[in-house]
């Protein structure tokens, strides 16, 4: 009786595809028996799709280049499914409990999701001190497979608002062999964690948002799954080397208006320094920016203050023009009056004087002048007067609509 409930019982064993253990077994032999008759070529469910779970532990952030549109992250690529065919039976002899830690030997012998990087430009596997993947095997066949990966993905990268922007960055997990007839992918429960201490130099992660990005090609429909990381810039940077030493130039051409008129060395050279800073700035942050075919934020705040800088310079053009001006002044011109005098009127006559002579004497003469025309001046004075506040108030009045359209005060989020 016992002989035919043991030989029931393994003939059951043999049906469920669970593994019995022998006696005085390694744990080596015993996974050695787990793949006897295994095929890795073949996906674990034949008649239907295998779902496959993913999820991405972000370790850091270590590279954002908005000249070449990418982004470099360290993560752990979680995956996990489930194999009728590798499952097993806890053996206590061997301490193998619900679960065995597999070595690269495993699982490079079994299947596996063939997952790639869709937008990816580069990536590595480490392997120091030891290859850095991990696998699990639980009794029921379930596989929990982790590996490291260092990848630069492609990022494109819109910057209109530049550089008080949001950026979104996907990262595109798909299959790259088995269309959605093989198998399938799903979200983990926590699809996305990231390192506590993560952060990044020039960007803080916002958020993550999750979607599906299957694809219809030649083949068929593969199956991807997309993770877009919401990255904010930090503007204080930007701030402190460009929006307030930029501010502050155009403040300071500000100051001629408060200098005489008569001053023109010294208004001259502050228009001038002023207008070569701008331009000086301006170039140098362009240097560090991407070469793009539209306006970024940026270039609207430097070409505005450019525009403000070379508008004080030429406001002292047109006061100087006004307070130089001149009218001519009503004079008398020098005048020649003709004497006649005659010999034959004179008291005496002389022995040469036979005939009238006409003799040019010379009345004295006043100069003609110029001076300046005191309306000129006093219009001159009340064109800096006018600019003395229309200039600030001009200036405050632009930042304030900058600020409600790129979103200093209220960030824009994208959806």
């Amino acid at each position: 009786m016992r002989i035919l409930i043991f030989v029931a019982l393994l003939y059951i064993s043999e049906i469920f595809g669970i593994k019995q253990p022998r006696n005085n077994q390694t744990i080596s032999e015993f996974l050695d028996d787990v793949l006897e008759g295994y095929d890795k070529l073949r996906p674990p469910l034949a008649d239907e799709s295998t779902r496959v779970e993913l999820g991405v532990y972000v370790n850091s952030f270590y590279s954002i280049s908005e000249q070449a549109m990418d982004f470099s992250v360290n993560i752990y690529l979680r995956q996990n499914w489930t194999d009728p065919r590798l499952a097993f039976e806890p053996n206590e002899d061997l301490g193998i409990g619900q679960m065995l830690k597999m070595d690269e030997h495993f699982w490079e012998k079994i299947w596996v999701p063939d997952v790639f990087f869709r937008n990816e430009k580069k990536a590595n596997f480490h392997h120091v001190t030891i290859p850095n993947r991990l696998m699990r095997l639980y009794s029921n066949g379930q596989v929990w497979y982790v590996l490291k990966i260092s990848a630069t993905l492609d990022c494109t990268m819109a910057l209109y608002d530049y550089p008080l922007d949001t950026q979104q960055c996907p990262l595109m997990m798909e299959s790259f062999g088995n269309n959605m007839d093989t198998l399938h992918f799903v979200w983990m429960e926590k699809a996305v964690e990231r390192d506590p201490n993560l952060s990044l130099p020039e960007y803080t992660l916002h958020h993550t948002n999750f979607s599906d990005c299957s694809q219809n090609y030649t083949a068929g429909e593969f199956p991807c799954l997309r993770i877009d990381f919401y990255l904010k810039r930090d503007r204080f940077f930007h701030v402190v080397q460009t929006y307030v030493p930029s501010a502050l130039i155009v403040i300071m051409s500000w100051v001629g208006f408060w200098i005489s008129i008569d001053a023109s060395p010294a208004r001259v050279s502050i228009g001038l320094l002023t207008v070569l800073t701008i331009t000086t700035q301006t170039t140098a942050a362009r240097a560090s920016q991407p070469r793009v075919s539209y306006i970024k934020a940026i270039d609207v705040w430097l070409a505005a203050c450019l525009l403000f800088v070379f508008g004080s310079l030429l406001e002292y053009s047109l006061v100087n023009t006004y307070s130089r001006r001149r009218v001519p002044t009503a004079v008398n011109r020098p005048r020649k009056t003709i004497v006649r005098n005659s010999c034959f009127s004179r008291e005496k006559k002389t022995e040469t004087c036979c005939e009238d002579v006409e003799e040019i004497q010379p009345v004295t003469p006043k100069k003609e002048c110029e001076q300046v025309d005191p309306q000129g001046r006093e219009r001159a004075k009340r064109v800096d007067k006018i600019s003395r506040f229309l200039f600030p108030t001009a200036f405050l009045l632009f930042c304030l609509s900058y600020s409600i359209r790129y979103g200093v005060f209220s960030p824009r989020e994208k959806d």
